[in-house]
């Protein structure tokens, strides 16, 4: 589970750092994600969430 989240908030933190998006149908390619500040900051605060909550997980064993 922690895991999971910790891939989850990864992946969302990259998306707001970078403002890239990689699509991977039909092919494979980084594109533009085109996100305003405030799609920025949700990603930043939903991802950071999910890091934290991971962390947390992570110290008591589940």
């Amino acid at each position: 589970m922690s895991l999971a989240l910790l891939f989850v908030g990864a992946v969302l933190i990259a998306v707001a750092v970078s403002n890239r998006v990689v699509r991977f149908f039909p092919a494979v390619a980084v594109l533009p994600a085109r996100l305003t500040e405030a799609g920025r900051a949700t990603l930043t605060t939903v991802g950071g969430s999910a890091l934290i909550i991971a962390f947390f997980l992570a110290l008591s064993g589940i």
